[in-house]
């Protein structure tokens, strides 16, 4: 029963607490519809509260109507509706971006805006189809093991109870409860690549296996347990090798290859200049004595007595400041293109964290020592910052300028601060060392960068 299924979904991942808002990502097709009844429905039994949102894109002609039938239907369930209207048929799009794309950044951006002044968890109505149909599309492409991951259940303030449901069942969930749903035509017609996969590869598929949706989501769980694991391993590993000039190329040459690559495709992620070319070119230059080479329009690699290191040789001119933001708890918090949460623990539950990786510190404060509000903010003249590892107290100048941090990057940095205005928290390094907690701390503030 799709029911007891979603239900154990909810409750494996930890998804809904009593108190919540939930904020119901509807687009008014059948999949959010079975959604967006589950939890009207479990309002009680979950003691939460729902709101739905809702994105006219007024790319279709059908836009206006889908809209009428979400307000419709959210008035007789008795929920909340927010509608924004972007009208991006007469906007521009940006260059280089696809319409679904486009689209997609647009939608997102009113999802966490209105999840932050709700106070929300989004949940949005992909299912066990939606993520065979990623993870064949990723592998179609030529994919990391990261692409094989698929959807995950719960992700950067995001959750997905129906992530273990078919089409078929949801379709069936809508028909048992005479739930109505809107159809996107343009899910039927095989112009976009997902949809070829959908209408015409999985069917096939299935022929094979009738439960190839349910095989690949045991796939994709394992990979995910996979790269859970690769990714902690990768971040030990740029701590222990991060030094004044950059990575130090001797340690990282004593660690598996996964591992080594894992990181450099982490570095090229940030840097805006990720790619199979660029991964393998700098992996194999850690064999050289000197190397460089130019990895995009803005950022290089260089190999140099012994350390790796990235950097821009021409900073931008001039840098839009960005405004300084107050940090609310428990909650997803925006501050330029990143979001991060920040919540307070025990210091019994801190203690067990540290247990099962010491690394853990480096995201963790001691609350003790903070002063007032929490804020987050951009380098100013006059930062300080110690690493945990090191006795040293340096300004931010001098600490980017001897990592090799690229101008372009330095100014947009993200440092948690407080109304002493020192640097408590600083993005990539960690927590300022005075601010590390004791043992003894009786309350931490964990910091999550998504």
């Amino acid at each position: 029963m799709m029911i007891t299924k979603i239900r154990n979904t909810i409750a494996q991942y930890n998804m809904i607490h009593t108190g919540d808002t939930v904020a119901v990502c509807l687009s008014g097709g059948a999949d959010s519809m079975a959604l967006f009844h589950f939890l009207c429905s479990h309002r009680d039994f979950y003691g939460i509260d729902v709101v739905a949102l809702h994105v006219n894109h007024g790319l279709r002609e059908e836009s206006r109507t889908e809209e009428v039938f979400v307000r419709d239907r959210c008035r007789r369930l008795g929920a909340e509706c927010v509608v924004t209207r972007l009208d991006m048929s007469s906007r521009q799009k940006p260059q280089g971006l696809s319409t679904e794309t486009w689209a997609r950044e647009l939608r997102y951006k009113f999802f966490f805006e209105q999840a932050k002044k709700y106070g929300a968890v989004l949940a949005t109505a992909h299912t066990a189809s939606d993520r065979a149909e990623t993870v064949l599309f990723n592998i179609t492409r030529g994919t990391s093991l990261k692409g094989a991951v698929g959807i995950p259940p719960v992700r950067d303030g995001i959750i997905r109870p129906l992530i273990d449901c078919t089409r078929e069942e949801i379709e069936k969930y809508c028909r048992d409860n005479n739930i109505d749903y809107v159809n996107d035509r343009t899910n039927f017609q095989d112009i976009y690549s997902r949809n070829k996969i959908r209408l015409k590869a999985i069917p096939v598929l299935k022929e094979i296996n009738p439960a190839f949706e349910k095989a690949v989501g045991e796939f994709a769980r394992e990979n995910r347990e996979i790269y859970t694991l690769l990714t902690q391993l990768s971040d030990n590993l740029y701590r222990r090798s991060l030094g004044l000039n950059g990575l130090d190329i001797s340690i990282l040459r004593t660690e598996h290859p996964a591992v080594v690559k894992n990181l450099i495709r982490n570095q090229l992620d940030r840097l805006g200049c990720l790619s199979r070319d660029n991964i393998y070119s700098v992996y194999n230059a850690l064999e050289k004595d000197s190397y460089k080479q130019q990895l995009s329009r803005d950022v290089f690699c260089r190999v140099k007595n012994g350390w790796l290191y990235f950097y821009a040789p021409k900073p931008e001119k001039t840098v839009q400041r960005i405004e300084e933001t107050i940090v609310d708890l428990d909650t997803i918090n925006q501050f330029a293109d990143s979001y991060l949460e920040f919540s307070v623990i025990s210091g019994e539950e801190f203690k067990k964290l540290k247990e099962n990786d010491k690394n853990y510190l480096t995201y963790c404060v001691n609350c003790d020592k903070i002063k007032g509000i929490l804020k987050l903010r951009t380098r100013k003249q006059g930062d300080r910052f110690t690493l945990s590892h090191r006795n040293v107290t340096k300004s931010l100048k001098k600490l980017f300028t001897e990592d090799k941090i690229p101008p372009s990057i330095r100014d947009r940095m993200i440092i948690l601060t407080d109304d002493s205005d020192n640097v408590i928290w600083l993005e990539d390094y960690g927590t300022n060392k005075p601010y590390l907690p004791a043992d003894s701390a009786e309350r931490v503030l964990v910091i999550k960068q998504m």
